[in-house]
């Protein structure tokens, strides 16, 4: 089969883009915990032990571990540094997570989260080889040609012939793919500002807003994706709300009518996909491992609260206390601290915590996310059936299928029943089975019945293996009217929050960006050392 054309290469580019400790002193306190050690020091009768807990295990909270390791070790300060990280579920890795085929560990595992991350995410790129993981190019693809589906009909589907889908996707969309293009090359470019010193001498950045005008990006928040791309870049209606809204529904499973442009633009600029063998939550478990700190898995945090400093005269800082239970048993509770500082990096109205005082998660506004259906199918169908999108049972499908909601907005036709299907792997032949097994992701807003999914691949019995997983996926993020309503990230003093930044991005990456200005802003609130450069660019 010929190579796909250049043109509809950049489409496929677009749509796989960005394409989410404690110490106690009680008896009882629930054993899970992994404790990584950090060389000894020699503690000078001047020096400071700074005691920092961190609420969650993820990309933010284990590289705002990593990086406040780094940045003591930059200041040339003699303090010390005990790192706590509480986590609620059983694994570092937050979002990013594996499946198993077959839930069998003999098999390769796949993403079920964050699956991809770009070459201008220097962070996550820097890790990868400073930590010496392995990387392999995004090749969860099962070969087949690329479809995308209105919910009727199918509103483009390549052919394999690459001369013929060039024409044609001339002939649809016109120099839409190549503007959008350039609108992406211009993001990275944005994008890439943030990691240089000028950029990161300004802050730290103690409010989102602060954030977003620094780095230039403020004025994408208020309008909507395709109110951007459609009145302000002149982009085509039809290619806007195919090949754009694609990539905000594969990346965060919303339309581009409804998301702001920040999003739609984040959707659009990847390139080069990549990720780790193995899965991509090693990265952050080797972030909680460089870092020294003590992860308690299986903690679930209730409640902060704030403590009056020892000695008002020789310290003058607040510190707080963490009331915490076993997340497997909640009848087993505990308390530990005092700390320095805490800091909040999981979605805070997820988390159920509880502050002493009610001004403080009043300055922390609810955040929806979207609530995403992935569903893992093994089945020795080569293809979708083309029965159930209309066509002859027996006519050669698409392997991969995004969906596109135009005709459903403009009202004419039903909302697609997915968001996307990727045929990922040949699998091989399985005893007892009628040719190879495939393994197919699907995206979806509702739970995939068995017996839809035995429509979607021709017959009930080509379902081999069906795995479900749901969660909150990603923020919604409908375009921002006023920034100062974001969510400070310094809610109190040595009060941190993190995940406020996913209103304004969620990936893997600007996870570790909001980790890096929160770990400087703690450098100089607690050391006084301020970076006058990004670890990326070190």
């Amino acid at each position: 089969m010929p190579p796909p054309s250049s043109f509809t290469q950049l489409v496929v580019v677009a749509l796989l883009g960005s394409c989410f400790i404690f110490l106690s002193s009680s008896s009882n306190k629930p054993q899970s915990q992994i404790t990584f050690s950090t060389p000894s020091q020699s503690v000078e009768a001047t020096t400071s032990m700074f005691r920092i807990a961190i609420i969650g295990a993820g990309a933010a909270g284990t590289s705002t571990s990593f990086f406040l390791s780094h940045l003591l070790q930059s200041s040339n300060q003699a303090h010390q540094l005990s790192t706590e990280i509480f986590e609620n579920s059983t694994y570092i890795g937050g979002r990013s997570t594996i499946i198993y085929p077959f839930d069998s560990e003999l098999f390769e595992p796949i993403e079920s989260g964050a699956s991809i991350f770009v070459k201008s995410n220097l962070n996550l790129n820097k890790a990868i080889k400073q930590f010496k993981l392995k990387l392999k190019t995004f090749d969860e693809n099962d070969g087949g040609n690329l479809g995308i589906w209105d919910g009727t009909e199918f509103a483009f589907r390549e052919t394999g012939q690459s001369w013929l889908d060039t024409a044609k996707m001339f002939w649809r969309y016109g120099r839409a793919p190549y503007q959008l293009n350039g609108i992406k090359d211009e993001m990275i470019d944005r994008y890439k500002a943030i990691y240089e010193s000028e950029f990161i001498t300004k802050g730290p950045y103690y409010n989102l807003s602060a954030w977003a005008e620094a780095s230039q990006l403020a004025g994408l928040l208020p309008l909507s994706g395709s109110k951007k791309l459609i009145e302000e870049q002149g982009i085509n209606v039809q290619a806007v709300n195919e090949l754009a809204a694609v990539a905000c529904r594969v990346n965060y499973g919303q339309d581009i009518s409804d998301i702001h442009a920040l999003g739609t633009l984040v959707s659009l600029a990847g390139s080069d996909g990549m990720s780790v063998k193995g899965g991509n939550r090693q990265i952050f478990e080797k972030f909680a491992i460089e870092s020294g700190a003590t992860v308690h898995l299986a903690h679930q945090v209730t409640r902060i609260s704030k403590v009056k400093p020892l000695n008002a005269v020789t310290d003058e800082r607040s510190k707080y206390t963490i009331s915490y239970r076993d997340a497997n048993n909640h009848s087993l509770t505990s308390e530990s601290g005092p700390f320095d500082a805490v800091i909040i990096a999981a979605p805070f109205h997820q988390t159920g915590i509880e502050f002493d005082t009610a001004d403080v998660s009043s300055k922390i506004p609810n955040q929806p996310y979207v609530h995403l259906h992935v569903t893992f199918v093994i089945t020795n169908a080569t293809t979708p059936s083309g029965k159930f999108f209309g066509l002859p049972a027996e006519e050669e499908m698409p392997k991969t299928i995004y969906s596109t909601m135009m005709r459903n907005v403009l009202g004419k036709g039903q909302r697609p029943i997915f968001n996307s299907l990727s045929y990922l792997r040949n699998m091989g032949p399985k005893v007892g089975v009628i040719g190879d097994l495939h393994i197919v992701k699907l995206f979806s807003e509702a739970t995939l019945s068995t017996e839809t999914l035995g429509e979607i691949f021709n017959l009930p019995q080509n379902l081999i293996w069906v795995k479900r997983i749901e969660w909150d996926a990603y923020p919604v993020l409908n375009p921002i009217v006023d920034v100062n309503q974001l969510a400070p990230m310094k809610l109190d003093e040595g009060l941190y929050y993190i995940n406020g930044f996913e209103r304004l991005m969620s990936t893997m990456e600007t996870e570790t960006l909001a980790a890096w200005n929160v770990a400087d802003m703690i450098s100089k609130d607690l050391w006084n050392f301020h970076a006058n450069q990004s670890w990326a660019s070190e």
